[in-house]
């Protein structure tokens, strides 16, 4: 082996080693409870074990099915409803599989976030600063800041490490294509020498372009790898990879020939990125589509930076925890360490040679803050821009729209401030002896260690194998036919104990009504809502058939986790009630479990026949609210027309056409806000030009109504198609009786055969 090759390969060794034991210092005690414990909560962390063990089974299957997690069914595509994080499972799915250990697959992920993100940076910095001393500090910063400890239960925004990792693939490739007659060396000690360059020579050309084809390609993967564990790094990675490009193009003095070569080499790392992108986001874009999920403005306003998170410290840290807890707001508490503030500030004066590096991470660090303060930029209470930048670009830019969390940008802020930082402490370091050197460098790693330090970690204990009252019910459900399941309780947004039902699929491997992820689903949010019917043990029976009618096979009840457990019990008794529809097959102290017998194959949603009449063609009225009506026919989804008073059975609105016509549909349009307001039992007459009088359709509608959420989004519009008939009234009549919840619609659809 060479000796610049041995001594590179041995510089990596220490770096990787030092900055393991780094991590274990900073996780701990989590080396004492890997695979039995998890770093934070049973939030978070719980999921993201979940789907590590989801990818890891489904990459040893080739990827067959892997979006369709058996989850909040009956939606498709689930896995796409939150992070996919297949750049992070695929470093640990052989442990998964070696272990069948889907915690220890987390802590190690867990773990190696750290080490990534403190060799990364080193890597970068030590590219632009030529020094290893400054590179180690500037590594230590973006691996142990404060922010780190916001982030312990995020395991895919901890994954930030590749994104150095890129850019140094970046700089090197592009400062490989221009034509240079010195290289730079740095030897053991920090410093830097000059070594000629026999640039002239054909065969070094080569070599130093092969070179930097091959940076090429650690930036196309690096990029890939950190899209792959969070897509909000991709819009991050691009933009700090903008400014990198924009700066290497300014200094570059490469000929036209030589640039358009580098150009043509950029777009073909670019296609390649983006047909592995490609391959994930189509599922994005249809899950988007099918079901319209969407951030409200109202999520990017709370999650947004305000000037005031940067000088915010988590609660967790230990040395400014207390003292610099101005911003309470969610993930607002953005603080990098004074330790990088300060030695970034110093890179304002980093010498002639690195003055074009400092304006470069400098633009983007400043760039980065203020699309982190989102649509509304703030400094403590004082609004400075009518509107920001972000929702500018989230109006324009794909996908953008969907990034619930603007504040996460300060990752891109600490990224730039710790390059900053590693040009002002080279700076620093340049101008002291040996000694007092390792002593700055000694005092300063202390400093930002004490910054960072947040430990010992909060541990969460979790059982890989899941609850040992739940084993044997599990056990049994593996056994059974492939059905989907319910476990009861159902809520309608909770971590518990929705996230422990959801792990269990990894060893049960039915799908589940409950789930918990980035996005819910209609059908649970309305079974676990108030409204449900699930609610109603005197009507358990109308419940099981529309369980039944939307495809469920196996019933689950878990007594113990009610919040009173007699309801559990009473839950239980009621289902036995109805034998004809559910058969007790499995009891235990925690879990009884029932088989439906009247499963249902959930067709798809009817679809109204005919053109929708404008609101001109008509003339409506209605029982209550006529005020309140026209909203429920101004196209406007957000608004809605409402009895104002519970279902009593005398509840109408009557229809008045222009003239005699065929109605072939009728569609009621409701949200997520009105789940409990759907109309219990429902009739449409038809009044012809004489006046004689028809009934084209008459049916309670939970049954209509639950089909209709399993397999809609947040805006589920009930379709009821009726037969030929020559209207010129159509009375809309709902004839049921509930002791709360009102009749209301969102948007009353009349359509035309």
């Amino acid at each position: 082996m060479p000796p610049d090759v041995r001594d590179t390969a041995r510089e990596a060794a220490v770096v990787f080693l030092a900055f393991a034991c780094l991590a274990l210092l900073a996780t701990w005690p989590l080396v004492l409870h890997l695979g039995r414990a998890l770093p934070g909560d049973l939030g978070d962390p719980l999921f993201s074990s979940w789907l590590l063990g989801w990818d890891a089974d489904r990459l040893r299957h080739g990827l067959r099915g892997f979006w369709d997690a058996p989850i909040l069914y009956p939606s498709q595509h689930t896995v796409a409803f939150s992070e996919h994080m297949l750049g992070i499972a695929m470093f640990v799915a052989p442990l998964i599989w070696l272990t069948g250990n889907p915690i220890l697959g987390y802590d190690v992920a867990f773990l190696l976030t750290f080490v990534v993100a403190g060799c990364g940076m080193y890597l970068l910095a030590r590219e632009l600063t030529e020094r290893r001393d400054a590179a180690f500090l500037a590594g230590l910063m973006f691996a142990w800041s404060p922010l780190r400890a916001l982030h312990v239960s995020h395991l895919q925004v901890l994954a930030w490490g590749w994104m150095p990792i890129a850019l140094w693939g970046l700089h090197r490739f592009l400062a490989g294509q221009r034509p240079r007659s010195a290289t730079a060396s740095a030897d053991p000690a920090g410093s830097t020498t000059a070594s000629a360059d026999p640039a002239g020579s054909a065969k070094a050309l080569a070599e130093r372009r092969r070179h930097s084809l091959a940076a090429l390609a650690v930036f196309a993967c690096a990029f890939t790898i950190q899209a792959f564990s969070n897509s909000y790094f991709i819009y991050y990675l691009a933009l700090a990879s903008g400014f990198v490009f924009v700066y290497e193009l300014a200094v570059s003095s490469t000929p036209p020939a030589a640039r358009l070569r580098t150009l043509g080499w950029l777009a073909a790392a670019s296609m390649l990125i983006l047909l592995c992108l490609g391959a994930v986001a189509w599922a994005y874009v249809s899950v988007r589509r099918q079901y319209g999920f969407r951030r409200p403005y109202d999520d990017w306003s709370m999650f947004s930076a305000n000037l005031r998170s940067y000088v915010s410290a988590p609660d967790t840290s230990r040395l400014w925890g207390v003292v610099l807890h101005g911003d309470e707001f969610p993930e607002r508490q953005l603080f990098p360490g004074f330790v990088t503030l300060i030695a970034a500030a110093a890179a304002l004066w980093p010498g002639q040679a690195r003055r074009r590096l400092a304006v470069l991470y400098g633009a983007l660090a400043a760039t980065a803050l203020l699309l982190s303060l989102g649509p509304e930029p703030a400094a403590w209470s004082h609004r400075l821009l009518p509107s920001g930048p972000y929702v500018w670009l989230a109006r324009i830019v794909p996908g953008m729209d969907g990034m619930r969390v603007p504040a996460r940008l300060g990752v891109v802020v600490l990224l730039a401030l710790c390059v900053l930082a590693a040009l002002g402490v080279a700076r620093l370091l340049a101008q002291l002896q040996p000694r007092t050197r390792t002593v700055a460098v000694v005092l300063l790693g202390a400093a930002i260690v004490a910054e960072g330090w947040a430990v010992p970690l909060r541990m969460a204990p979790f059982d890989a194998r899941g609850r040992p009252a739940d084993r044997a019910a599990y056990r049994w459900l593996a056994q059974q036919p492939q059905g989907s399941a319910i476990e009861l309780p159902i809520l309608e947004w909770a971590i518990a104990p929705t996230l422990t039902y959801q792990y269990a699929t990894l060893s049960h491997t039915h799908p589940i009504v409950n789930g918990y992820s980035g996005y819910g689903s209609s059908l649970q949010e309305f079974l676990g809502g108030a409204a449900s019917p699930l609610n109603d043990l005197d009507r358990m029976e109308d419940a099981l058939h529309l369980l039944a009618a939307v495809g469920v096979r196996y019933v689950l009840v878990h007594s113990a986790d009610y919040e009173d457990p007699h309801t559990g019990a009473d839950t239980v008794a009621a289902i036995r009630a109805s034998p004809a529809l559910a058969a007790e097959e499995f009891r235990s102290d925690a879990v009884v479990a029932f088989r439906l017998k009247e499963t249902g194959v959930l067709t798809a949603p009817a679809a109204p026949v005919g053109q929708r009449l404008r609101a001109t063609d008509l003339r409506a009225s209605a029982s209550d609210s006529s005020d309140r009506l026209s909203l429920a026919f101004d196209r406007d989804v957000d608004t809605r027309w409402l009895t104002g008073r519970p279902q009593n059975g005398d509840e109408w609105i009557t229809i008045e056409f222009d003239r005699t016509r065929d109605v072939s549909a009728i569609e009621l349009q409701t949200a997520s806000r009105s789940f409990g307001d759907y109309p219990r039992e429902l009739e449409v007459e038809s009044v012809g030009e004489d006046g004689s009088r028809t009934v084209l359709y008459r049916s309670p509608m939970l049954i209509p109504y639950g089909r209709t959420l399993a397999q809609s989004g947040s805006q589920p519009a009930l379709v009821v198609n009726l037969p030929g008939n020559h209207t010129r009234t159509l009375t809309i009549r709902q004839t049921g009786r509930t002791r709360r919840w009102f009749w209301s619609i969102h948007e009353l659809g009349i359509y035309e055969r």
